[in-house]
């Protein structure tokens, strides 16, 4: 109706009430305009509150004496969120009708298809007739929009309640002029921004019908982006439990903040799996997520612990029937300024859940699983911070017998480094030596409980050996997580507080050059149980006695003296200007002094029994805490490090006849460490470590490691059992030999190239490999999942990433062979076409000769579907899947799927 009105209002003469027949003085009886005419009327009070626009290209026409209004070539209407556009529109106010439609061009081919926009609601037809009094419309030959999907017919018409009926219609989400499917029905009614229905219909795929259709058909169409409804099962096969229907249930849009999902799954072998999962959000303030899945597995083929592990069958593999349940909760607060933040990442539940019950390689792969629920907060205007968090650790079994690590709770209060000047002095800094002493302070306060009971049948002596302990016990053993086991629980547990104080003491220049940082550490550690060990002849064992609490402290004392050294090697060449190289040599000394002297007493020098051969009495330096204690012995060392950097200066290529020069890495890092204790009395030059970096060509990266032992293998004969045999070990000789240049024998060495050749990566200058978009490469993706969402990049022509992986260690027998491990690895992808993209990844190790992790996953663009197929070759989840289906959310139900894997799909 108010389309109508928009037409009256803006004839001469014209009102909200209706139109006069007084004309201005000189006013033809027909207007004719130019080549662009257009006219704007602010509406006067009454019905109509906005402002009315309307324009053509050709020429507008006015027939007073008829009431009819004529736009030619590119009519234009706008009125609010309404807009008609076409090639020619007509307005005849005195029987209130409109009329759009195309005309022909010079060569007679219909041009200007009229299209009517009210909102989201969008009409594109060849004719277009409307009753603005009557609010019924009939359009020919149309196309309307209605949220994702486009509706197709011949006739079309609207009744004063805003329905659409569409005679002859097609249903479909391609947004072609001659799409590549739809649903085919007599009569289409929709409800714009609600639903569209459908008598009896049948899917047509290339223009070919096919027999898959229903009585009726049901497509919401939403005005937000969320709403309650269905969600269709998908249909599959798992050789280890059967035909199943997966992921069917109900979705609950509880309102903008908060939705709920309940499915489940069913298989014909027996077992079932229930969901709900909870997200939610509250905007500039947190969001996160929380499901629940508790899962029935029936096997009763498992032969777990008495069948072979090799046969074929994969359900003689699998654990016996079980329930399990598991947990997942993830909560990511909003940071603001003052305000304390709460945050959660929780994944638990039973042990043997994850390997049953897969949704991801990750996960099946996965040895351990973390939680934690942490809140922090700053304090405003203090150097003080708390943080309360709560954490949990398990790991995943197919027996059942997991390992819980749980602490509950750890509390932690720091203080951030301050000035010892500025807490003593009201005084303005005046940059004297002490003003650079500052003090930090940390406590971390932890109750740790755990159900694995350790074996504390012997104990480890500070010196080497062990000692037998009198009712220990041999084994260790698990807890079950139960209420019953409360008590047992707690007192398996341990609780400890840890007090650190950062005090530093600045840095000074020495010599103009050199830097000297000195350094004083100190913590302590408070602990709920502490030790006393007494000798049992009887028993000839030692026997153990526990006290509530105990302190152990640990104090140490260093400086350290560094430079930096620039040398610049200038070249005379067609592109090379000069080659940098920069040394940073540094030493540091520290002293600790010998906590294993009983004077500390956190070690105790125990009586263990007396030697068979001269009878003399023997002791051991036993610990007296179970964890947290000192190392024995003096430690009087110096440290050296040497790292080197070498760059090279060439002319830019991209402007070779300027002056303009980049810099060019030879050598990233080439680095040389390692320590000498003063008051060891052997072996008091550590192991020497060799690293090196660097990246060549922008596209490969290339690190080196490598461990050096300063002493020699000796070898010596042992008698066990009677049975001699020779021992090698290291002995306290230095390798060192400088005729023939030898300075210490290679222990072992790790080797890593790896080359990332997207061309997107080769205009980068990034020293560490850029981001990929890889599906194989993102954690968490399973191409046996057909459920799972992808993102597939089809811009990119190809890529190819390379790993190569060498790792040597020498043997200390000079009869064993060196073990020698190598490793290649490949991923990538590939466009065949612009619609095909194939994209892979596996590793191959040659010591095993195997090929292990391989997947292959090939994609296709179908415009307005898409197909995928995911194939792993090898191991136990290898399978294959291959999936149509429409990209639509609206029709994610109308997918084929054939599937078939080691175990769930």
């Amino acid at each position: 109706m108010l389309l109508l009105q928009l037409f009256i209002l803006s004839l001469p003469g014209a009102n909200a009430q209706g139109v006069t027949r007084l004309k201005p003085v000189g006013q033809p009886d027909t207007i004719t305009g130019g080549a662009q005419d257009s006219l704007a009327l602010s509406a006067p009070k009454g019905d109509i509150e906005t402002t009315i626009k309307y324009s053509a290209r050709d020429s507008i026409l006015f027939e007073v004496g008829s009431k009819i209004v004529h736009l030619y070539g590119d009519a234009k209407i706008n009125y609010g969120e309404i807009t008609l556009e076409a090639a020619y529109i007509q307005i005849n106010y005195e029987t209130a009708t409109l009329n759009a439609t195309t005309l022909p061009d010079s060569t007679g081919k219909e041009v200007g298809t009229p299209m009517f926009v009210n909102g989201s609601e969008k009409y594109a037809a060849k004719r277009i007739a409307y009753n603005y009094k009557t609010k019924k419309g009939h359009i020919s030959e149309v196309v309307t929009q209605q949220g994702e999907g486009y509706i197709h017919g011949e006739v079309v018409k609207r009744n004063n309640e805003e329905q659409i009926s569409v005679y002859h219609a097609r249903y479909t989400t391609c947004n072609l002029e001659h799409p590549h499917f739809y649903i085919n029905a007599d009569r289409i009614i929709a409800q714009p921004g609600k639903k569209v229905l459908s008598g009896p219909f049948n899917l047509v795929i290339g223009d070919i019908p096919t027999p898959l259709g229903f009585l009726f058909g049901l497509f919401p169409q939403p005005k937000a982006n969320r709403a309650s409804g269905v969600l269709i099962p998908t249909f599959g096969e798992s050789r280890a439990q059967g035909f199943y229907l997966q992921n069917g249930g109900y979705y609950f849009a509880w309102n903008d903040y908060i939705g709920t999902s309940l499915t489940g799954d069913i298989y014909s072998l027996g077992g079932y799996n229930i969901r709900a999962n909870n997200s939610y959000i509250k905007r500039y303030a947190y969001s996160g997520s929380l499901s629940i899945d508790y899962r029935y597995f029936k096997n009763d083929e498992a032969d777990l612990f008495g069948g072979s592990r090799s046969t074929s069958d994969i359900r003689r593999q699998l654990p016996p029937s079980s329930r399990s349940i598991w947990f997942n909760w993830a909560h990511s607060p909003v940071q603001k300024p003052g305000r304390g933040r709460l945050s959660a990442n929780v994944n638990a539940g039973s042990t043997i859940h994850q390997r049953i019950n897969y949704n991801s390689s990750a996960n099946f792969l996965a040895p351990t699983f973390n939680s934690n629920i942490t809140y922090q907060k700053n304090i405003q205007n203090t150097p003080f911070s708390y943080t309360a968090k709560l954490s949990q650790g398990q790991t995943s079994s197919l027996s059942g017998k997991g390992i819980m690590n749980f602490v509950l709770p750890d509390l932690n209060f720091s203080m951030t480094p301050i000035s010892f000047y500025e807490i003593f002095s009201k005084n303005t800094p005046t940059g004297q030596w002490y003003e650079n002493f500052t003090i930090g302070y940390n406590v971390t306060a932890r109750n740790e409980v755990s159900n694995l009971i350790p074996a504390t049948g012997s104990i480890s002596g500070g010196l080497g050996g062990s000692v037998e302990v009198l009712g220990g016990n041999r084994r260790s053993d698990t807890l079950d997580i139960s209420t019953k086991n409360l008590a047992a629980l707690w007192k398996n547990g341990r609780r400890s507080a840890n007090h650190n104080f950062a005090l530093g003491l600045g840095s000074f220049k020495i010599l103009k050059y050199l830097n000297l940082s000195p350094s004083v550490t100190y913590q302590e550690t408070w602990l709920d149980n502490k030790f006393s060990y007494t000798f049992d002849p009887d028993s000839q064992k030692v026997r153990v006695d526990t006290t509530n609490f105990g302190r152990v402290y640990d104090y140490s004392a260093g400086a350290s003296l560094s430079t930096t050294i620039y040398g610049t090697a200038y070249i005379k060449g067609k592109r090379v200007e000069a080659i940098r190289h920069l040394i940073r040599p540094s030493i540091s000394y520290s002293y600790r002094p010998d906590f294993g002297n009983e004077r500390y007493g956190f070690y105790q020098n125990t009586l263990i029994g007396a030697n068979e051969t001269t009878l003399r009495p023997e002791y051991a330096l036993l610990p007296r805490f179970n964890s947290n204690v000192p190392g024995y012995g003096l430690q009087s060392a110096l440290s050296f490090n040497i790292n080197n950097q070498i760059e090279m200066k060439v002319k830019s290529k991209s402007d070779s006849t300027s002056n303009k020069f980049e810099k060019v890495s030879l050598i990233d890092n080439l680095s040389l460490n390692g320590s000498y204790n003063f008051a060891a009395d052997s072996f008091q030059l550590s192991q020497i470590n060799v690293n090196m970096s660097t990246r060549l060509f922008k596209i490969i990266n290339l690190s080196f490691n490598s461990t050096f032992d300063p002493y020699k293998i000796g070898s010596r004969v042992v008698t066990n059992n009677g049975v001699e045999s020779i021992l090698y070990t290291r002995v306290n000789e230095y390798e060192f030999d400088f005729s023939k240049l030898k300075f210490a024998r290679l222990t072992n060495a790790n080797l890593n190239i790896s080359a990332n050749l997207n061309p997107a990566s080769r205009e980068s200058n990034q020293r560490t490999p850029p981001q990929t978009n890889l599906p194989s490469m993102q954690p968490g993706m399973d191409p046996l999942n057909p459920l799972q969402p992808r993102y597939v990049d089809f811009k990119i022509p190809w890529t190819l990433n390379l790993d190569f992986t060498l790792y040597y260690a020498k043997a200390l027998n000079p009869n064993d062979e060196d073990r020698i491990d190598k490793t290649l690895g490949v991923d990538g992808s590939l466009n065949l076409t612009d619609k095909w993209k194939f994209t892979y990844n596996a590793s191959y190790n040659f010591r095993d000769n195997n090929i292990a992790n391989a997947n292959i996953n090939i994609h296709r663009d179908l415009h307005c579907w898409e197909m995928s197929i995911g194939w792993v070759p090898f191991g136990f989840m290898q399978g294959y899947n291959v999936t149509i289906n429409a990209r639509s959310a609206l029709l994610r139900d109308l997918r084929l799927t054939r599937n078939r894997s080691g175990f769930n799909r």
